[in-house]
């Protein structure tokens, strides 16, 4: 009987060694994760890219629950509680972390370092599972056990290290703070509680999981059905089976109470709680969360019952390519392993079914926090999957010796193959463990490198932090600490631990109102969610009334209720003007011309900045002046000039206050843009537009173009000499010759064709490269056919161009020209298309001849080559969130 015990999946495993080594490689590597992922969150926050929403009013429940106010916050002007959206105990039990370190980079360090220890438990469990193949009588036997331990710890570590990798993780902590992946630990502890009968740690850390959110109470009923059906039933039957006292049943008891427990709060927290506050800021008794499935319908009820009167439309929305996409994306970075334990998947059903099915991008996505609490379930999935494929493996190998008499004349390379096979568990075996150690690193760095949030990573995207950023610290120093403050989206989370602080324009109000905002605290040049004309107009309006101001400099504005100054320091203004403006001796020249464009790019959402850097000369007439910023796109169409979102600088700083000698930089806000895009003038920094020209376009150039790289991040093409664009590797390229009438010599012509593929509604990017231009025959004009069989579908005539305008005949020996066309979206018949150019006499239809290496004529047109045209791309998470960054997608 007491082998049929030591039988069981669970037995606890003798220590023959005292200490892991391959523990110390993992706790080496859950420190270096800390140290990068806390200094990119810290980054991220320091650079001014958190805001109010998320950060600011979740670090303010925090903070008010470590003073005794559970989860209370300020919102939409009044104070509210956090259970308005969700129900989030966990947010109050870590409130004491700000007893040790009262900053709000402390919620940032906890989420990292939670996250990263999960894979100590994740470690664990995983070595349980693979360490089963040995019997328990051979577990019990150091020359079993220790030989076994040098295949099972790499492998387990490896499983662990590509936790660490997994980009869905990362996403989630470098999306400011969330409670979410607080449960990401506690699933993996409990998951290892259960393997390991710690019963007692098994009910806390469930129960902490149900605390999390009131989602996560599902997860915490599956894993109480977990240990219920998957391993206390089982243990309960063999007990009896053999007769042994009943008391062990109570674990099966416990399991059940920890299900129905974590089932009732579900209940309570969703249907009773939150619609309880709700109504005080949606004025609806109702989870807002709920609304967010489309045509499944928009409450619980309806959304049930679409499982069994539309399981088409769930079914097509399921399988739509971006969801499978998500899909994939959990199963990659653990090697597709986790498909050998479906079951364990199938316990996160409810919450993969809740962002699987959702309208709302960023739930099916993977690059927020909602797909944080589903990486424990594939990874311990994957631990299971692996453990299973190793033991079936390894009972396969369990051959130990082999005779080599039958092979007495047999050569030196047919007995080691056959020692090889016939000594399988010395041999075989660890070329086994060394294989599933490897598929698990490749799987995981391959997938890390696509989508990971890190060093060396496609998405990786550090903060800059900037002379401006680190100036906030000085303002913040001036609040008081108990005093209510109305802060910039930006700002607000840098203000947020105290009782009443709020988004501007809100908390502006009457004096003596419980709650109103006394102070202040704005910054004009980061995210404002708001106008800068409203944000002037509002700071003029509490200046006429009031309010005073107590400090101001680069853009930042600290006002406080009954400050007598009114007046605005000149130092506020100084994010408009350079450092050069601001020394003692200034150059005064002649002119006022443009000195350059710069861009700040944020890779992430694909939004841009662009400044325009102005030296004001001694001619400068505010009077007459009219700065100007003109961005136009490939095909020249003009996409942005200053009337249509005026800049900060414009607004704060206009002409009427520059002064002669001063560099003033207008930058705009942040804009999505189209993958190619430029910045022309007229002439070399004169202070004039093409929006301004009219038809008058002889001088018009680009002074400065851009192009956004396959990694996601803006290049600047060089514009005076051309180089092939570096970003797009051409497919096609060619060299032909064209000779028109009046020609002496033939023209020369470079082709590169982008992208790789074509798709309905997609770009086609042609570069020509012109050689010996000079000659250009009188009136002729460059056309472009894309044809589908014998038929033209799309075309685009006109001299040379380089993102502006139809020049007049070039002069240039070599001119760049560049065409955009776009393929129409309701394409039909033959999946490619090629591509044709000539030149062509507009007056007289005459084209001029394509002429072969040895001069020969060869037609009147030059056929560059044909193209495929396939489904389009999957669109990124910036597009399906801000679809007018869809243009600025990188190509395949």
């Amino acid at each position: 009987m007491f082998k049929r015990r030591l039988a069981l999946p669970f037995v606890r495993r003798p220590r023959f060694a005292a200490v892991d080594p391959y523990y110390l490689l993992l706790f080496l590597a859950i420190g270096v994760y800390i140290v990068i992922f806390s200094q990119l969150a810290f980054a991220q926050h320091l650079g001014m890219r958190t805001h109010k929403a998320d950060l600011g009013q979740i670090d303010q429940a925090v903070w008010n629950s470590s003073r005794g106010r559970f989860v209370e916050m300020t919102d939409n002007g009044f104070v509210a509680t956090r259970m308005t959206d969700h129900v989030e105990p966990i947010l109050a039990l870590i409130s004491p972390i700000f007893w040790l370190w009262d900053d709000v980079r402390a919620l940032l360090l906890l989420q990292v370092v939670a996250v990263a220890l999960g894979a100590w438990p994740l470690y664990a469990l995983a070595l349980r599972q693979l360490d089963r193949l040995l019997s328990p009588q051979e577990q019990s036997q150091i020359w079993h056990w220790e030989p076994l331990r040098q295949m099972t710890r790499p492998m387990a570590l490896a499983l662990a290290l590509a936790y660490l990798l997994a980009p869905q993780l990362q996403s989630a902590l470098l999306t400011e703070f969330h409670a979410a992946p607080l449960a990401v630990p506690l699933i993996l502890w409990a998951f290892w509680a259960i393997a390991a009968e710690r019963w007692g740690q098994f009910v806390v850390a469930t129960l902490l999981v149900a605390l999390v959110k009131e989602e996560m109470a599902l997860l915490a009923a599956g894993l109480g059905l977990w240990s219920l059906v998957v391993w206390e039933l089982r243990v309960a039957i063999h007990d009896l089976r053999l007769g042994w006292a009943r008391w062990r049943l109570w674990r099966g008891w416990l399991s059940l109470g920890v299900m129905l427990a974590a089932l009732g709060w579900f209940y309570v927290a969703t249907f009773v709680v939150v619609p309880a506050h709700a109504v005080q800021v949606y004025a609806n008794a109702e989870s807002v969360y709920f609304g967010r499935y489309g045509a499944l319908g928009n409450s619980p009820t309806d959304i049930f019952k679409s499982f069994f009167t539309q399981p088409a439309l769930v079914w097509q929305i399921a399988t739509e390519p971006a969801r499978l996409h998500y899909l994939w994306g959990l199963l990659a970075p653990f090697g597709l392993l986790s498909l050998i334990a479906p079951e364990i998947i199938l316990l996160s059903l409810p919450l993969l079914l809740a962002n699987l099915l959702s309208a709302y991008p960023a739930q099916y996505y993977g690059e927020f926090h909602y797909s944080a609490p589903l990486v424990p379930y594939f990874a311990v999935s994957a631990a299971y999957g692996l453990g299973r494929l190793w033991r079936w493996l390894g009972h396969k190998t369990a051959r130990t010796s082999g005779s080599y008499q039958h092979l007495a004349a047999a050569g030196l390379g047919t007995m080691a193959m056959a020692s090889l096979f016939t000594n399988a568990r010395t041999a075989l075996r660890p070329l086994i463990a060394l294989t599933f150690t490897i598929w698990l690193l490749v799987w995981a760095i391959v997938t890390y490198t696509a989508a990971g949030r890190g060093p060396w990573a496609a998405r990786y995207d550090p903060t800059p932090i900037t002379a401006h950023d680190r100036l906030l610290a000085h303002f913040v120093a001036q609040l008081p600490p108990d005093a209510a403050v109305t802060a910039t989206a930006a700002v607000h989370p840098h203000v947020s631990h105290r009782r009443y602080v709020y988004q501007f324009p809100l908390g502006v109000a009457e004096l003596g109102q419980p709650g109103a905002a006394d102070w202040a605290l704005l910054d004009v040049t980061t995210n404002t969610d708001m106008a800068p004309g409203d944000l002037k107009a509002g700071v003029e309006t509490m200046l006429a009334e009031a309010w005073g101001v107590v400090d101001g400099a680069d853009g930042f504005l600290l006002l406080h209720r009954g400050a007598p100054s009114k007046t605005i320091p000149s130092a506020f203004y100084d994010f408009s003007r350079s450092a050069m403006s601001r020394q003692s001796t200034v150059t005064i020249p002649p002119q006022t011309t443009l000195q350059g464009i710069t861009v700040d790019d944020w890779p992430r959402w694909r939004l841009t900045k662009v400044n325009a850097t102005w030296q004001v000369g001694a001619d400068f007439d505010a009077a007459h002046f009219q700065p100007c910023l003109d961005i136009v796109g490939a095909d020249g169409e003009l996409l942005y000039t200053l009337s249509q979102a005026t800049p900060p600088a414009l607004i704060w700083y206009p002409p009427s206050a520059w002064h002669a000698g001063e560099v003033v930089q207008i930058t705009t806000l942040a804009l999505t843009l189209p993958r190619l895009w430029a910045v022309p003038l007229v002439g070399a920094g004169k202070p004039l537009c093409i929006s301004q020209l009219g038809s008058n376009l002889a001088d018009a150039r680009a002074t400065a173009a851009f192009v956004r790289t396959n990694m996601g991040k803006l290049q600047q093409l060089h514009v005076d000499h051309y180089t092939p664009l570096l970003a797009t590797q051409p497919i096609l390229t060619g060299v032909a010759q064209l000779q028109g009438a009046d020609m002496a010599n033939p023209l020369t012509v470079e082709a590169r064709l982008n992208p790789t593929q074509l798709w309905p509604g997609g770009p086609l990017l042609l570069w020509l490269t012109w050689r010996g231009a000079t000659n250009w025959p009188t009136g002729y004009q460059v056309f472009v056919h894309v044809r589908r069989g014998e038929e033209t579908v799309m075309q685009q005539d006109g001299a040379p161009r380089f993102f502006t305008p139809t020049l007049p005949a070039p002069t240039d020996a070599t001119l760049t020209d560049l065409r955009l066309l776009t393929l129409p979206t309701n394409w039909a018949g033959p999946q490619q298309v090629t591509v044709v150019i000539g030149l062509y006499d507009p007056t007289t239809g005459q084209r001029a001849m394509v002429l072969d290496q040895q001069g020969n004529p060869m037609g009147n047109e030059w056929s560059i080559g044909t193209l495929p045209v396939g489904a389009p791309p999957l669109p990124d998470q910036a597009c399906a969130l801000i679809p007018a960054t869809c243009a600025s997608q990188p190509m395949p």
